[in-house]
């Protein structure tokens, strides 16, 4: 038997892989849409995976090496000052899609409403659904900062069984400042509230921001799971190495779905993901340089323009509001896609009522951006 009909995940998925579809059928495009880095994996993690692969025959556990536990656990404690056990605190992923869909499947019942930030990562809604969830927005776009409020969370907290705080933020680029994760810690201790804290994003921060996890806050290490991966910070995404930090009991319990649904992380893999953590820490440090610097240019480009957007606190987005344009976002973005060749994504890929945004990466070379923005100045002068 099969399921009629699409959620507003599945809708949002679909609208968003149709246009990158159709921008892959083109020529010339620029894309400003897609979230994979295009920089080159730094070569001591690539030679490292190679020499794994051709060594012979090396197994791993499926909760992952216990070197690569090993070394988060020590990351964890050198940078954050908490302790954790990797033997029954850390699980490796194939990277943090898996991780947020072991998340949803342990954590969330039939039933049970899961607190979110809106506008959201759409991979979020079909987990959820999967699990027999419902979603339960919580407002965020005050004054273009997209942050959660400790305000609006306490404002619902009654309403869900979890709150997953993506921060940064994708799709919106927003950094909660480390006094509001605080404040809305507190909110989630006091509730008995579990928190998904998704950190992907975290090593992409900007202005000298302090970051705060949610795992630092008081009080809030036995009800926080702890969600991120090699991707991003490293420009790993194809390695495929993510991983969760919680309790044991919790990491037991998506172990035990791990094992029966994917089995272990590839091993040259995390090898790979192995060396990106133990070995210099330069190149992680160029690939954020490289995002800083196109996020001024983005930034000057879109003040130029009078286009507003959502503070980008972190990441490689910008939430960008394109309501004087008169254009549902969708069309806005096929039009400039199919008018002036460059790719942008809706914003009702990242929630029903973002008809009035797009989001915009910054994931080309720097005379690419400058280009693509060139080409979007011409096309909103034809259109008003």
């Amino acid at each position: 038997m099969t399921r009629q009909g699409f959620s507003d995940g599945e809708r949002a998925t679909q609208s968003r892989q149709k246009l990158m579809q159709l921008a892959a059928s083109m020529e010339d495009v620029i894309s400003l849409g897609g979230g994979d880095p295009d920089l080159h994996t730094p070569p001591h993690i690539v030679r490292e995976a190679v020499r794994l692969m051709t060594c012979g025959r090396v197994s791993s556990p499926p909760a992952g090496l216990p070197g690569l536990r090993a070394a988060l656990a020590g990351h964890y404690r050198k940078q954050k000052g908490v302790d954790f056990d990797p033997e029954s605190e850390i699980l490796i992923t194939n990277g943090a899609q898996e991780a947020l869909f072991l998340t949803m499947m342990a954590l969330v019942n039939p039933g049970d409403g899961v607190l979110m930030p809106d506008p959201r990562y759409s991979s979020y809604d079909q987990a959820i659904e999967a699990a027999g969830g419902t979603i339960v927005e919580l407002a965020t776009g005050e004054n273009h900062r997209f942050e959660l409020q400790p305000a609006e969370l306490q404002r619902k907290v009654n309403q869900g069984k979890v709150l997953i705080l993506v921060n940064p933020s994708n799709p919106s680029g927003a950094l909660v400042p480390a006094g509001d994760v605080k404040r809305i810690a507190e909110v989630a201790r006091r509730a008995g509230l579990p928190v998904v804290s998704d950190e992907v994003y975290e090593a992409l921060t900007f202005d000298d921001a302090p970051y705060l996890s949610m795992v630092q806050c008081e009080g809030m290490r036995p009800q926080t799971v702890t969600l991120s991966s090699f991707s991003k910070t490293y420009a790993m995404t194809g390695f495929r190495v993510g991983y969760l930090i919680g309790p044991p009991p919790f990491i037991d319990a998506a172990t035990r779905l791990k094992i029966i649904t994917s089995g272990p992380c590839p091993t040259f893999s995390q090898y790979a993901a192995l060396a990106a953590l133990t070995g210099p820490q330069e190149p992680a440090r160029a690939i954020r340089a490289t995002f800083a610097s196109r996020r001024r240019i983005m930034m000057q480009r879109l003040d130029a323009l009078g286009i507003p957007y959502g503070h980008p606190g972190g990441t490689f987005f910008f939430w960008t509001d394109i309501s004087r344009f008169g254009l549902a976002a969708e069309e806005f973005c096929h039009r400039l896609l199919t008018d002036a060749r460059v790719l942008f994504l809706p914003g009702t890929a990242f929630g029903t009522r973002w008809s009035s945004y797009v989001r915009i990466s910054i994931l080309q070379n720097e005379d690419f951006i400058r280009e693509a923005m060139r080409r979007v100045a011409e096309f909103i002068g034809k259109i008003g």
